[in-house]
């Protein structure tokens, strides 16, 4: 049977290749990329947007709630887990469905990246930030836009590679 017929986490497989996921996230996000107190430029969304374009919503819930517990642990705050289930159920919604055009890929990667970058990073994280700690830190706008591209951009080239992803991985 498939992983979609039984659920996504009834089969061994699946959660092996979710888990791999999940430690994927988290060791790009701690040690590929750029990491200031300033300005941060990981990886460690990629495979949460891979689990959500493959698995669908409750396989990117999974790997960034997961990656983002563990990675955070030391400093643990539940309000910022629930940050990254939203932003692991956008890339679930927005690049899970499949299409085989160019433009529509790259309008999928464009608006979901749009979403994240505006909603979840410039709007909840920001006032999330500012209710806890009362900080606002303008230059995180600045970094938001400027990796708005990089990051619209890969998210194009996982939904354009899509078929070699399924056929290795699935």
């Amino acid at each position: 049977m498939t992983t979609k017929k039984r659920g996504l986490l009834s089969s061994t497989k699946t959660l092996v290749i979710l888990s791999l996921l999940c430690a994927l996230s988290i060791v790009l996000e701690k040690f590929v990329g750029i990491n200031t107190p300033v300005f941060r430029l990981n990886l460690g969304y990629l495979p949460v947007a891979l689990s959500g374009m493959l698995f669908g919503v409750g396989g990117a819930v999974f790997v960034g709630t997961l990656a983002d517990l563990i990675s955070h642990m030391q400093y643990f705050n539940i309000f910022f887990a629930l940050l990254a289930m939203v932003e692991s159920t956008i890339y679930g919604l927005f690049l899970n469905p499949i299409s085989k055009d160019k433009k529509d890929m790259l309008k999928k990667s464009i608006t979901c990246q749009l979403v994240i970058t505006l909603i979840v990073h410039a709007g909840m994280n920001t006032l999330l930030l500012w209710v806890l700690y009362r900080s606002f830190n303008p230059i995180r706008f600045v970094s938001g836009a400027l990796s708005f591209p990089l990051r619209a951009a890969t998210l194009y080239f996982l939904l354009k590679y899509r078929e070699q992803f399924e056929k290795q991985i699935i």
